[in-house]
């Protein structure tokens, strides 16, 4: 019996059994956590409220890791609930970029040549219909990220000459840059195991900072006197994230909330937190609705301003923070993490075998899918 086939056949089935009951709440239980988190948020018509309807102005990538949003919040290979009430995802630093890399580059219509167009490297590489398994790839240049280059030299070109692309820029030659890896694999419903993978592809050995974040879409800045969630630690290697302050979603017809949610580490970071508030004062020079806004991580690392993050270790936004001084030619780092409902003793004990289960069950999956094909050259190679 094929595991995934099973899983989709029960879901179809549930969903047929509350067909016309909105009332319900009813939520597919493989689906209620899953890759519903953009790579680029910024930018968009769901984040514009600007008076003449230009959202590329409105919000561009400068503002992104400075400005809560409202609808749509972004990050690389990111995973939330099904309501985006609470999301993950992995940043990273090289020590070199202005910014931490929590989301994906690109030029705007009015930039590129071509219009709009992401300047990053990333695979999405494998994926289950219920996201019991998911694997993304994403190449980090290890020299700072080109982000004035890449933006003057497409406005130079015109519409009949080739895009400048990230790989022109020479940022990858010698292989500098970082394989990272990132794996989800659902040990149950609602428990997540998470693998971060971090490989040297060049020459020389290089730093990197890796920052596995957990926040809560902000909700509390749109409408007076709604109470916030909270991110706080559970112990020595875990956060425990709380939505039942908040309201439920109001174009909802049932009650949701998540309840307690845990996320477990792998020993050896250092636990930041912060709101996820704009930074109204770096922004536009208003004053800051909490001392301790989206940006403070960047600023802690990059501009090594210690009281920019909360030292009570609360907040709406959360992050371990790992970094490995020096990684060797070929050689590689892992984070370990798991995102859960259950409280839990050994909670990274078993994250390597459900990994490994999880992949199994996908190829699986596809090879039974793909047995239908007509081009064997073409089947999934497993």
């Amino acid at each position: 019996m094929n595991p995934e086939l099973t899983r989709i056949r029960e879901q179809i089935k549930e969903v047929g059994d509350v067909r016309g009951q909105a009332s319900s709440g009813f939520i597919p239980r493989w689906e209620k956590w899953g890759p519903y988190v953009s790579e680029r948020g910024w930018g968009t018509v769901r984040e514009d409220y600007s008076e003449n309807g230009d959202a590329w102005n409105y919000f561009p990538h400068a503002h992104a890791h400075m400005r809560a949003y409202r609808r749509c919040e972004d990050g690389i290979a990111g995973i939330s609930d099904r309501f985006q009430i609470l999301l993950f995802a992995p940043v990273f630093w090289n020590g070199k970029d202005p910014i931490l890399k929590e989301r994906l580059f690109g030029l705007n219509c009015f930039e590129g040549n071509h219009g709009e167009d992401v300047k990053e490297i990333y695979y999405h590489l494998d994926a289950t219909p219920t996201y019991t398994y998911l694997k993304y790839l994403y190449k980090y240049p290890q020299a700072r990220y080109p982000f004035e280059d890449l933006v003057l030299e497409n406005q130079k070109r015109g519409a009949e000459q080739r895009e400048y692309e990230l790989i022109d820029t020479g940022i990858f030659n010698e292989d500098r840059y970082f394989d990272l890896f990132i794996e989800y694999a659902k040990a149950d419903q609602e428990d997540i195991c998470i693998r971060i993978e971090a490989i040297n592809r060049g020459p020389d050995p290089a730093p990197l900072h890796v920052l596995p974040h957990l926040w809560f879409r902000n909700q509390w800045a749109w409408e007076p006197n709604i109470p916030q969630p909270i991110i706080q630690m559970g112990g020595e290697n875990y956060f425990i994230a709380d939505d039942r302050a908040l309201p439920s979603l109001k174009y909802l017809l049932f009650d949701y909330h998540l309840g307690p949610i845990y996320l477990y580490a792998t020993p050896g970071s250092t636990p930041l937190f912060c709101g996820n508030d704009t930074n109204m004062s770096g922004l536009w020079n208003q004053p800051n609705p909490t001392p301790y806004v989206k940006d403070a991580f960047h600023r802690y690392l990059i501009h090594k301003e210690i009281k920019a993050v909360n030292p009570k270790k609360q907040g709406t936004k959360a992050a371990f923070h790992f970094f490995f001084d020096a990684i060797a030619p070929g050689k590689s780092q892992k984070v370990l993490l798991r995102l859960t409902k259950k409280k839990m003793d050994l909670p990274l004990q078993d994250i390597e075998k459900v990994i490994q289960k999880r992949k199994e069950e996908a190829d699986l999956f596809y090879q039974e899918i793909q047995k239908r094909g007509p081009f064997k050259d073409k089947r999934f190679p497993g």
